[in-house]
């Protein structure tokens, strides 16, 4: 089987005709691109994102899956795959990896998953709450064939390219949703709470159609298209869109951040105040507005050029339940809830589908691309508090976050969110998961981080074959696919 490609992050390529000698001389990468639609058809799946039941009538734009491949000067490859969707589940995320391994001997940890987080996706996640979208098993199966085509046809399109990085702190359309009143944590904008405005650009240049791609990376909820009924990826797609339109021969690609807590919002006219966007146009406005900060970093800014060197690590380990939700509280609102509040379908298919698990297992992807770039890629909804401290970790002068990777089965909160509680702080865990975190979850992801950074750190300097080479996890092997 032939080795394959390594996946990047937040690439950008500006338009490029034949490149100087010295420039494709200086190509120490290979990269290659492909995307599918994943629309579904009307009545097909339901939508996925929000607590009620909802059906697409059309699509607003069409969903996307975007593969991207890198080989590094080594041969050693990886694979960047993004969807249009809520979150991938573990065991979709394993069916997944295992097909590229079989095909292409691409290990796990050289495979990142990654969803948009729109919440005009299709419901593609058994483990999530049937009542804000039940999967349609037949559609995953229609998902997964047109991710797998994706990824081999990206492998063929291969190119000699140069990647680069840079940043901006870019806080124009959100802003964080805990809002404390009356000592509790409700719902609304507020804009004195944490936000991570971390926003990290990858732009490459290749020789192939097309030539530049940049992957974009952004901390905020895609909840900002209001109460319609068609498919669409939210501001992420509006974002692609718009630099697509705006530079020849690129392709723009998305990537969650830490964006748990945080939603796109608008100045009110009348009253002054912030609300929460809510209107396609809305959505549109605030994409729009991130491709318009993107190109005015490639215009002026910074970007580092990346050696073409590639390592990745998988590491996995457990985070703890809180206090376990009592038998008689699903009970009572399995049975005695209001059936028109996805509170008690949720209690009831906790009933029928019981998770008996003690803790909560989760992993952490790290990424190095030269000595100058380390990519996390993090489980879950990860919450902004992580942004920096994740950077902070780091053992390169440059890194960034992708949230939302692999399973997402719940919110990460950091141990002052658990403390204050709220909906991103347990509310939402409740009966998707036996119990809530506790104010030990820093202390227990951070090793497990640590973990891979070493894995990434000690296989730098050990001697690799150009081909197959041997998983940075230790042997390799398929990922368990069960709690433990």
């Amino acid at each position: 089987m032939r080795s394959t490609t390594l996946v990047a992050m937040v690439l950008a390529v500006l338009p490029c005709s034949a490149a100087p000698a010295d420039e494709a001389a200086d190509r120490q990468w290979s990269v290659g691109y492909a995307e599918a639609q994943i629309t579904p058809g009307v009545g097909q799946v339901q939508m996925s994102g929000f607590g009620r039941e909802r059906y697409a009538k059309g699509a607003l734009a069409p969903l996307l899956t975007q593969i991207l491949a890198l080989r590094d000067r080594e041969g050693r490859t990886a694979v960047l795959i993004t969807a249009d969707i809520a979150g991938f589940g573990r065991v979709m995320t394993e069916a997944i990896r295992r097909s590229i391994a079989r095909r292409h001997g691409i290990p796990a940890e050289n495979v990142i998953l990654a969803a948009s987080h729109t919440h005009w996706g299709p419901a593609t996640r058994f483990h999530a709450t049937f009542a804000a979208g039940a999967p349609n098993v037949w559609y995953m199966g229609f998902l997964e064939d047109k991710i797998l085509g994706s990824v081999d046809a990206a492998l063929e399109n291969l190119s000699p390219a140069t990647i680069e990085y840079g940043s901006i702190d870019f806080r124009g359309i959100g802003c964080n949703r805990r809002l404390p009143k009356d000592g509790k944590i409700t719902w609304g904008p507020y804009p004195e709470g944490s936000f991570d405005g971390h926003t990290p650009i990858l732009r490459i240049k290749r020789d192939k159609s097309p030539k530049q791609l940049l992957v974009v990376g952004h901390a905020c909820h895609p909840t900002s298209s209001g109460k319609i009924e068609k498919w669409t990826p939210d501001y992420p797609g509006a974002m692609r869109d718009y630099l697509a339109a705006q530079l020849p021969q690129t392709k723009a690609l998305f990537v969650q951040g830490c964006g748990g807590d945080a939603k796109v919002v608008r100045e009110d006219p009348e009253s002054g105040k912030l609300v929460f966007s809510a209107d396609p146009e809305r959505s549109k406005t605030a994409g729009e507005k991130l491709a318009g900060a993107v190109l005015g970093h490639l215009e002026k800014g910074r970007m580092i050029p990346l050696a073409g060197q590639l390592t990745c690590s998988l590491a996995s380990g457990q985070l703890s339940y809180g206090e376990r939700w009592s038998r008689e509280e699903l009970e009572e609102q399995a049975y005695f809830g209001s059936r028109k509040r996805y509170y008690a379908w949720v209690a009831r298919q906790f009933l029928a589908l019981p998770d008996h698990s003690q803790s909560y297992r989760y992993d952490v992807q790290i990424w190095k691309l030269g000595n100058q770039l380390t990519i996390f890629g993090m489980e879950g909804e990860v919450c902004s508090p992580w942004g920096p401290m994740l950077r902070s970790m780091a053992p390169s002068e440059h890194s960034m976050v992708i949230g939302y990777v692999t399973n997402v089965d719940a919110y990460i909160p950091d141990k002052r969110i658990v403390r204050e509680g709220g909906y991103e702080g347990g509310e939402a865990q409740k009966f998707f998961l036996p119990g809530p975190f506790t104010e030990k979850i820093e202390s227990e992801i951070k090793p497990i981080v640590t973990k891979a950074l070493d894995a990434v750190e000690s296989s730098r300097y050990t001697t690799w074959p150009r081909r197959h080479r041997t998983s940075t996890t230790g042997a390799r092997r398929p990922l368990k696919t069960q709690r433990h």
